[in-house]
């Protein structure tokens, strides 16, 4: 992929959802907890759902990795947000809501709007392809209030977003507090492998053209920006309402401690931090002790 189908892409991303699809989306059927091969990341050893409820019970917070058009993987969301939230204990948190929509969800929490009209204030409607909220998404956020657990609206504001990556980070410091509030920044730049992953996808390792590696610097910026200000907002909701938190993110975001999982641990290092890999691909996968993909991985396709 070259630099500017990779920008392409990136944008769709940015603009706040995957491109959509002709036929309205639907639930996944499958059950999920008994009919998916779940296993340790660290050591590919088979688990049950039960097995894994029991590890994840002791975390603190949950970031679970999706593929955003993936049904059975969002009917994996929805039965970890069932299994894991009771009593009032714990939070949803969503990089699909931004954070200064959250007194939309305190207005869908209370009755004041309905679930409709809290996607399409939202825009969230077609979020990962038409009629996605209300198959995938609306569910889990039902699931955690119906438990009388809190739903967080993770992420940064796309304007933001924008802003920091067309003039960099230190302009967001310049913000007013209220507004100041709503975005973090990494107080040192992510590197390593996730850069590199980024700058792949980008199209970018093209170190001779300055003018790409300069633009997709500025994209790479703004991914920060979503990753800090997702780490931030699933501590904060740590701190506010007790674990576990579970937080939803694309995996490019969370697998092998993608830039989310990385801001999470920089920011909260005594936080018992277990991620989720919603895979749907899982012929030939590799696990690894030292590097895996993520804690637990979950096949949520046809082993190949």
């Amino acid at each position: 992929m070259n630099a500017i189908h990779g920008l392409l892409l990136f944008s769709i991303l940015l603009s706040g959802g995957c491109a959509t699809v002709k036929a309205p989306l639907a639930p996944s059927k499958v059950n999920v907890r008994a009919d998916l091969v779940i296993m340790d990341g660290r050591t590919g050893e088979p688990m049950t759902w039960s097995a894994a409820m029991d590890r994840l019970q002791m975390a603190d917070i949950v970031v679970i990795g999706e593929q955003h058009d993936d049904a059975t993987g969002h009917a994996v969301q929805l039965a970890v947000t069932e299994n894991l939230l009771s009593n009032g204990r714990g939070a949803l948190a969503l990089e699909m809501l931004e954070r200064d929509e959250q007194h939309l969800i305190e207005d869908y929490r209370d009755g004041i709007i309905d679930a409709e009209t809290f996607a399409t204030l939202t825009h969230s409607t077609d979020w990962s392809g038409r009629g996605s909220w209300a198959a995938w998404y609306q569910p889990c956020i039902d699931a955690a209030i119906d438990r009388g657990s809190v739903v967080i609206a993770a992420n940064a504001p796309r304007r933001y977003v924008k802003q920091a990556r067309k003039v960099g980070w230190e302009s967001l410091a310049k913000l007013d507090m209220d507004r100041r509030k709503l975005v973090s920044h990494p107080d040192h730049p992510i590197d390593g492998q996730y850069r590199d992953r980024f700058f792949e996808l980008m199209g970018g390792h093209d170190e001779s053209n300055e003018a790409d590696q300069e633009v997709v610097e500025s994209f790479y910026r703004a991914q920060q920006v979503w990753d800090a200000t997702m780490a931030r907002s699933s501590i904060d909701a740590l701190g506010a309402h007790g674990p576990p938190v579970i937080l939803l993110v694309g995996r490019f975001h969370s697998d092998w401690s993608g830039g989310t999982v990385n801001q999470i641990q920089r920011r909260a290092p005594s936080a018992r931090v277990l991620t989720i890999s919603l895979e749907p691909q899982c012929g030939g996968l590799e696990t690894s002790k030292s590097n895996p993909q993520a804690d637990l991985i979950i096949c949520t396709g046809p082993l190949r």
